[in-house]
């Protein structure tokens, strides 16, 4: 029997004259003579432990452990690095993003691309796959603030330094600049998140807020995740667009969606396909690898071919370009915004959420952020990088009213008609000539589902006792003028009443206007100058008054009373008897009246107007 030393273990150090070693604590006991300094220890993520350790005057730090590498694992995670580094990835917006696709991880086409890249054992495959994913896909040394949802606020400390607040300790000191990339995200809050359908294809949008101070002037934002690219698509689809290009048609095309998504599809399949088994030896090994899996001697190869989800997102590109309107194809296809505006090259497009998508986007109680305001204009991750582009995206809009954009003709006010969308989309381009900074374009969209009263009165935008007033004025053929300035709602109250127009009447819009009314009536008829159109001889107001009054109305709705010859027509149409429901830009009573006077109409025919 050994004389060496014993190790007692006693309850009370203090019986203990010899000085044993104390009883285990946990790390946040004072007592704990392991860590003094620890006071919160706990993992944030799988496979990533949080620390909170107390330093000199009271202060907190904050420290993170990721999974390690070993030497042999660092050289192939360059090799991932370096394999990638010529593509510029998608990372989440949000924190909620960032769980969700740590806990999704990569998609197939890239499990495809780091299946050929790495030959590690399991275990060191998923510490490669964390640090991969973190630096790729993810928001890099950022990551695990992002991860930890014990984490309630972030903010920039007094030397430029990123410092958080956890439910039980505040401040803690990161080390991370507060300037490093993605920092604004971390603490990131996702309002609203939802698919917008384009050429059978779903693109997600996300509306959020940062809750970094003075991080951006815009807090709210909104983001297209269009998909990621992988190491030479970029070339794949620049060569797929000129292949199309020089395809020869014959005959005339019915469907170009169902045309470009076609030869699109074969030309990227076959490239793809012949990109993966180039080389013959890889594909004998597969071949060999394959006949011994089948006899139980080997493991299966992974799968030569592409990934259908690549095919799938390099297909969106092309369609984009093609079919689409460049980077505003899912704005403009976004049934939840109002406006969508690109204002000059290198700046980012503008965009007005309807109050639908904010209405639930509410601060949380215990926080001071303020409620996004419907109606704001909002940021988004999209920007025209060149003048070609740009004009390219403004020229077919205005081409596709029958407007050619030149010139003589630099700017346009067109009306856009897209397949699959029921919302009136009216535009407004103008090419460099008249724009100091390049092209812009303005559009504005109105909802496909009409609002109520009900909704109305639900909102507090209008009340019980003004709604009745404009029942009894719309079923008694009153005269009901909207004023107010642009973009306030003033046709969206004209259409929400009306149902009161009773149903055996005959309401007739007219001029331009005439594209944003909704008469939910049999006998209704909506005539139009087409002014836009050049494959039709242009009508002037006054022939639109002889043929209003030949349809015998009871009701006359001019929804855009701006220009001369629309004044003279609601003046015109005042001294006929009938009900008149209009609007015009006017922010009071005092600028109607002026712009009255202004168009030469005599004064007292505002006396006619009920309301």
């Amino acid at each position: 029997m050994s004389d060496g030393p014993t190790l007692r273990i006693v309850d009370d150090p203090d019986d203990d004259p010899g000085g044993a070693v104390p009883a285990p604590v946990p790390p946040d006991d004072p007592e704990a003579w392991y860590a003094p300094d620890v006071r919160a220890q706990y993992e944030a993520a799988p496979g990533v432990v949080a620390t909170v350790r107390e330093r000199d005057g009271g202060r907190f730090g904050y420290d993170v452990r990721e999974p390690p590498l070993s030497p042999a694992d660092a050289d192939a995670l360059e090799r991932v690095r370096d394999h990638f580094s010529a593509v510029r990835h998608r990372r989440p917006l949000t924190r909620v993003g960032v769980v969700e696709r740590a806990e999704a991880g990569f998609e197939p086409k890239y499990d495809r691309a780091l299946d050929r890249l790495l030959d590690a054992s399991a275990a060191a495959r998923r510490r490669i796959d964390y640090h991969a994913l973190r630096d790729l896909r993810l928001l890099g040394d950022v990551t695990p603030l992002a991860l930890d949802d014990r984490i309630e606020v972030a903010d920039v400390g007094d030397e430029r330094e990123l410092v958080v607040h956890t439910e039980t300790f505040a401040p803690l000191e990161t080390g991370i600049d507060a300037d490093a990339d993605y920092v604004e995200r971390a603490a990131a809050e996702r309002l609203a998140q939802y698919p917008v359908g384009f050429a059978g294809l779903s693109v997600d949008v996300v509306v959020y807020r940062e809750r970094l101070l003075g991080s951006d002037a815009f807090e709210t934002k909104y983001a297209v995740l269009e998909p990621d690219l992988l190491p030479g698509d970029e070339a794949l689809i620049e060569e797929c667009k000129e292949r199309i290009w020089e395809t020869t048609v014959n005959g005339a095309v019915d469907d170009r969606e169902a045309f470009v998504a076609e030869h699109a599809r074969r030309f990227l399949s076959r490239r793809l396909t012949a990109r993966n088994t180039r080389a013959w030896l890889d594909a004998a090994a597969h071949r060999a690898r394959s006949a011994l899996a089948d006899r139980g001697l080997a493991v299966p190869p992974v799968d030569s071919r592409y990934a259908h989800d690549r095919l799938d997102d390099l297909a969106y590109y092309v369609l984009r370009d093609f079919v689409g309107e460049g980077i505003l194809t899912v704005p403009i296809r976004d049934p939840n915004l109002e406006d969508v505006e690109a204002n000059r090259v290198g700046e980012r497009v503008k965009v007005v959420p309807r109050a639908s998508v904010l209405r639930g986007a509410k601060a949380e109680p215990d926080r001071d952020a303020p409620t996004p305001d419907a109606g704001a204009r909002v940021p988004t991750n999209l920007a025209f990088e060149d003048e070609t582009t740009f004009v390219n995206v403004v020229t077919g809009l205005a081409a596709r009213d029958g407007t050619e954009l030149n010139a003589s003709t630099p700017s346009a006010k067109v009306n856009l008609e897209i397949d699959g969308v029921d919302e009136t989309i009216r535009c407004a381009v103008a090419l460099p000539v008249i724009s100091a900074d390049g092209p812009h374009v303005s559009i504005r969209k109105q909802s496909a589902d009409a609002m109520t009263p009900v909704d109305l009165v639900d909102r507090g935008t209008l009340s019980t006792e003004l709604v009745t007033l404009l029942w009894l004025l719309y079923e008694h053929r009153g005269v009901v003028l909207f004023a107010g300035p642009t973009g306030v709602g003033k046709t969206t109250l004209l259409n929400a009443h009306t149902p009161f127009i009773p149903f055996d009447d005959r309401p007739v819009s007219i001029d331009e206007g005439s594209r944003e009314v909704r008469l939910p009536h049999e006998t209704g008829v909506s005539l139009t100058t087409r002014e836009h159109e050049e494959a039709y001889k242009a009508v002037s107001m006054s022939e639109l008054m002889t043929e209003a009054n030949y349809l015998n109305p009871d009701v006359e709705v001019i929804a855009e009373i701006n220009t001369p010859a629309s004044f003279e027509t609601f003046a015109e149409t005042l001294n006929t008897g009938h009900g008149v429901i209009g609007t015009t830009h006017a922010e009071d009573v005092e600028a109607l009246v002026n712009r009255v006077v202004e168009r030469g109409l005599p004064p007292y025919l505002l006396r006619e107007i009920d309301l």
